[in-house]
């Protein structure tokens, strides 16, 4: 499990795992705003959101190849 880290609206450092997020939406002030499953109110982070995405996107761990499993 990776965890990424942002800075919320407040300034203090925040892990995010990127398995529990549902969406993101951005906010003026180049913020934005992520929900997660099971959390009513939004995280609002210090970032734009292309930035947010990409990172999440990139910390999103790949599926095992079933070929490999067969092989092991």
């Amino acid at each position: 499990m990776k965890f990424i880290e942002f800075t919320d609206h407040t300034g203090a450092p925040v892990l995010i795992n990127a398995t529990g997020v549902l969406y993101l939406r951005g906010t003026e002030g180049e913020r934005t705003e992520i929900t997660f499953a099971g959390r009513s109110e939004p995280l609002v982070v210090a970032a734009p959101l292309d930035e947010v995405a990409r990172t999440l996107e990139d910390a999103t761990p790949m599926p095992p190849d079933p070929t490999l499993a067969l092989v092991s």
